[in-house]
């Protein structure tokens, strides 16, 4: 059954955030310390295993016969898994562990394990007031969810899953949506280090409170078909940002893998990673550029997309914004086809960005890595000018194409920093990824030598 219009959950219970100090001693049996918000889904400090946390998920629709929470919080511990190298597409077998029986060295991993996005989904329980809720211990981290009503497909694929109307996209506002739906929310767990979780904070709120700016904008596309003549964009300015600042701000061009402009700055907490590697000083400030990747010609296949990014995009964006027109100020960077669109332009391109980031790039039906033999001597000179960050996840089906890849850069004598870390084809991978390209690779000098 096809899900019904969202305005049915617009009357969606407000639910209150509860967080209480660190180092909290809260027993089970006592009332934990509660500080109203407006914001939702409700995040409670326990102090008790077996992550210190636990979180409500709440529904409102009265008329509703069932209502089920898809989350991202399937586990598993990647030191109990034996290699995952196939490519072949098999989804490979995996722990399943819920929350319930998570552990210290646990993290995020598709149940089964396979590009697609394979997490539970859980029926809710109706209370007296047309609210259904759901309550589960998470550890440390950003969690994506969303919703199904009255679904009677077991597998959900005919049926359209909502985001949280307590807590909408940032691009949605009163039920108006600006570009893209995103049909997903996030829920950011803090740290109880007593119970072995990691310390996510570079995920959550920024410590000195100052936040970046996210903003749809629709620009002039001349060659984009869908939507005709235009395309649109998220774009991230960072805290205090100044159209008069001295020394203009470097630029990140950052494309998700299904193609919307929206991915990045919701599941993938972009704003808020930047907002705290901003000001922890660990990278500069800088504008972030996150296309809809979607909507050329797909007879040319990446060409099209290349040609409007380097001929329209960017000329647009420095045009709008105060950022460098250097190559060296620029960085290109994305995950699974989001990944290939920067090989294509790492490889064809390479002197229009001084910073590559690859993570989980795809082989199947994707952009095709070239032969060595076929790289020429101008390609090679621009390659290793360039920074370049290949990264995924180690228990990612598609790793030995990854690693394929910095293979094939380091035989060309191409410097490249591998930044592969536990996790499976998902983002808690991406965004681990994009915190350590921005950290490790993006924006240093150009490799000489």
């Amino acid at each position: 059954m096809p899900f019904p219009t969202p305005h049915r959950a617009f009357a969606a219970l407000a639910a209150v955030l509860v967080l209480t100090a660190g180092g909290s001693t809260t027993k089970p049996d006592e009332k934990p310390t509660v500080e109203p918000r407006t914001a939702s889904p409700q995040v409670v400090h326990t102090g008790t295993g077996p992550t210190g946390y636990t979180v409500t998920f709440r529904y409102r629709d009265p008329t509703a016969t069932r209502v089920q929470l898809k989350g991202e919080w399937y586990f598993g511990n990647p030191y109990d898994l034996s290699a995952l190298t196939t490519d072949d597409g098999t989804a490979l077998e995996t722990p399943g562990t819920l929350p319930a029986d998570w552990r210290p060295g646990d993290i995020p991993l598709p149940y089964p394990n396979s590009p697609a996005a394979n997490w539970p989904v859980i029926d809710m329980k109706k209370g007296r007031d047309g609210v259904w809720t759901y309550t589960t211990p998470l550890p440390s981290g950003v969690f994506t969810y969303s919703f199904y009503v009255d679904c009677a497909d077991a597998t959900q694929t005919t049926c359209t899953a909502v985001s949280d109307p307590a807590n909408p996209p940032w691009n949605e506002t009163n039920g108006k949506v600006a570009g893209t739906v995103e049909r997903t929310s996030q829920v950011y767990v803090p740290s109880d280090r007593r119970f072995g979780t990691v310390d996510a904070g570079w995920q959550g709120p920024s410590p000195t409170g100052t936040r970046g700016t996210l903003r749809h904008v629709t620009y002039p596309a001349p060659t984009s078909v869908t939507p005709p003549g235009e395309n649109h964009l998220s774009v991230y300015t960072p805290p205090g940002y100044s159209p008069g600042r001295a020394k203009p701000y470097p630029t990140l061009y950052l494309f998700s893998g299904d193609a919307t402009e929206m991915d990045w700055s919701t599941q993938g907490d972009a704003g808020r990673i930047l907002d705290n590697l901003i000001a922890t000083g660990q990278i500069p400030p800088m504008v972030v550029v996150m296309p809809n990747t979607a909507g050329f010609p797909a007879s040319t296949g990446y060409a099209a997309f290349d040609q409007n990014l380097t001929d329209t995009l960017i000329p647009y964006v420095e045009s709008h914004y105060h950022v460098s027109t250097a190559a060296a100020e620029r960085a290109a960077a994305g995950l699974g086809y989001g990944a290939s669109l920067t090989n294509s332009l790492l490889f064809g391109h390479t002197s229009a960005f001084g910073s590559y980031g690859v993570f989980s790039p795809g082989r199947r039906g994707d952009y095709t890595l070239p032969a060595a033999s076929t790289v020429t001597g101008t390609q090679l000179a621009a390659l290793k000018r360039a920074r370049i960050h290949v990264g995924g996840g180690w228990q990612d089906p598609s790793h030995d194409y990854h690693a394929a890849e910095v293979s094939l850069l380091t035989g060309l004598g191409v410097p490249v920093t591998p930044g592969f870390v536990n996790g499976g084809h998902s983002w808690f991978v991406w965004r681990l990824n994009l915190r350590d390209f921005l950290t490790q690779t993006a924006f240093f000098p150009p490799v000489t030598g």
